[in-house]
Order: structure tokens, then sequence, then C-alpha cells
């Protein structure tokens, strides 16, 4: 009896220090969603952490088995088909407690409830994760797209949720005309329309974002319509979306009425330059000519003042000679004072 009961709490007891020498194993307790053809990472760690790399991890999706890792190497043999080639754990990670599941190429057929065991010692820990793969939707715009002629224009298309289409064709249409077309990672311009050419782009950075917007320059007045956004091999039940462009002519008219004022008054501003400079040439030469004939007539009335005062003070010979005959004259013709006296007394 008490043998029994020993060996019945030896075998609690060592049961007890096995719990309690296992690592916790913990996942995502939030609902992970992704997106038809991408990949997702289905996390589960072991708390604290601890080396797993020669320990058994497996995942399974019900009676599916996802993957199968014993002793650091995987077990192809145990994996359904279905996942085959689709899957992988980092060896470095499981060093480190680190067990998440990479699931690529993603099918609609993936959704389900993942479970992530941990076995050591023949005790196995679990926990779980729910997947859902759903698809992106090409999403136009309700509201039409408004524009001016000859400005640039955004008609959006994006995917919802975000979806990387850039390995994908991406077709612009109006009625049947293909506006733009995306093949290959670049521009075919070979389905283009010739109304098109060299005015339509993709933003190529935004394409793996699922941003397929179009950029569509100097907008006309026939570029009115319906546009319809399309990716053929969007697995999707929704692969287009439509973006109705209504364009405005009535402002481009009064900006070319404005632009005519514009040019006719500058045409007119530049006449009355013209003949402001013609006026103001005329006006310098004749004030230049007045200028002129004023300081002629001024110099010649100095050089006339000049040769009267010379004049004045040198006279002629023949003035001077008068001048000195006179007095002479004059003498001879005065009676002798003597003369008269004897002719008194007589």
């Amino acid at each position: 009896m008490d043998l029994t009961v020993f060996v019945l709490l030896s075998v609690c007891s060592h049961q007890f220090v096995l719990e309690a020498t296992q690592p916790q194993i913990i996942c995502s307790s939030e609902p992970v969603q992704a997106v038809y053809s991408e990949h997702v990472l289905l996390q589960c760690y072991l708390k604290p952490p601890l080396n797993a790399a020669s320990e058994t991890v497996k995942w399974t999706c019900g009676n599916d088995v996802v993957i199968l890792c014993q002793n650091g190497k995987y077990n192809p043999g145990a994996q359904r088909e279905h996942f085959e080639a689709r899957t992988a754990l980092s060896q470095e990670a499981l060093t480190k407690g680190n067990l998440s599941l990479m699931l690529t190429s993603l099918k609609l057929t993936d959704t389900g409830r993942y479970k992530c065991s941990f076995i050591t010692d023949n005790v196995e820990k679990s926990c779980y994760v729910n997947l859902t793969v759903g698809e992106s939707d090409v999403i136009g715009s309700d509201e039409p797209v408004k524009a001016n002629v000859g400005e640039d224009v955004i008609l959006p298309c994006h995917l919802e949720p975000p979806f990387n289409v850039s390995t994908l064709t991406v077709e612009w249409r109006r009625n049947k005309t293909y506006v733009h077309v995306y093949r290959s990672m670049k521009h075919d311009p070979n389905q283009q329309n010739s109304h098109f050419i060299n005015r339509t782009y993709l933003f190529c950075d935004e394409i793996g974002k699922g941003n397929i917007s179009l950029l569509l320059r100097n907008v006309s007045k026939e570029d009115e319509g319906l546009y319809i956004c399309y990716v053929p091999k969007l697995h999707s039940q929704v692969r287009k979306g439509n973006i109705t462009l209504k364009v405005d002519a009535a402002k481009h008219d009064t900006k070319q009425f404005n632009g005519s004022i514009n040019n006719n008054s500058t045409k007119n501003t530049d006449g009355a330059d013209v003949t402001a400079v013609i006026i103001a040439v005329i006006t310098a030469v004749f004030t230049a000519v007045i200028i002129a004939f004023i300081a002629w007539y001024i110099r010649k009335c100095w050089q006339n003042r000049r040769q009267t005062g010379e004049q004045n003070d040198h006279p002629n010979n023949e003035q001077v000679e008068q001048q000195q005959d006179i007095p002479l004259r004059e003498e001879q013709e005065q009676p002798n004072p003597d003369n008269l006296s004897n002719s008194l007394v007589s």
C-alpha cells in the first residue's frame, strides 16, 4: 500500500515538474485576413523562448497536415498535396522558439482554423489561428470626375483590399476604345487608340499597392464619357470599375476670351509704346534745334556788340584827320589882335 502511494506520488510529482518546465504556446488572438494569391504569416511562438529546432512542430488545418517538422527536418510525406511547395518554417526562428508558419500563393480554399502544435517529451501543446482568404475588388468612382478643357485629370481606380497587380494586365477603356494598356510590367502602346497617345499614364510606383488610377493629360471635350478600369486575370468577382468623366468647356472659353482681350491689349499697348517713342524722339530733336538756334542767336548778338565796342574805342584815320583839321581852320580864321588894333587906330 505504501509503495503504491509512493509510486503514484512520484509520477504526479514528475508530471508536475514537466508541466512546470514546459513553455506556453501562444498564437495570434485576432483573426488573420489575407488576399488571394498573396502570402501570409501565421504567428505562433513559445513563451519563454525555447529552442524548438530539435523538437516536433506541426501545423494542421482540420484533418489535413499543413507542415510537419521533426528534429529539424521536414516530413513531406505527411503533408497534404494542397499545401505542397507553399509552406515554410524558419530554422533560425525555431531556435528562438518562433514556430510561425509562412503560407504563400494563397487560395480561397486556404480559409480555415489552423492549429500550431509543439510536441516534446510526448507532451503536446497547441494554439489556434483563424485565417480568412478574400478577393480584391476593382473599385472605380461613384461620383463623376470633372475637368476643364486643357487640364490634366486623374481617373481614380484601385483594388480593395490593396493587391499587387504589377504582374497582371491592366486595361483602361472608353466604350470599345483602348485608352491605356499595361502588360508585362510596362505600358503596351500597340492597342492604344491614337487619340490618347502620349496623354495617358499609370503611377508605376503605386501599382504594387493596388492603385491603378489613370492620369489623362490635356483633356478635350471629346474625352468626355464613361471609362472602364479592368483587370482581366484578377481572381475576383469584381474585376471592373467605372469612372465617368465630364469636361466643361465654358470656363476654358472664358479663358480664351480673356486671353484674346489680353492679347489685343498687349498689341494696343505695344502700338502705344511705339507712338510714344516716336513722339519723344521728335520732341527731343525739335528741342535740340531750338536750343541750337537760341545759342547761335545769342552768340551772334554777342559778336555784334563786341565789334561795336571795338569801333568806339579805336576810330578810323579819316575821322581823326577830320577832327584834327577842324581846329586848324578855326585858328586860321580868327583875326590877329594886333592887326585889329592897328585898324582901329587908323
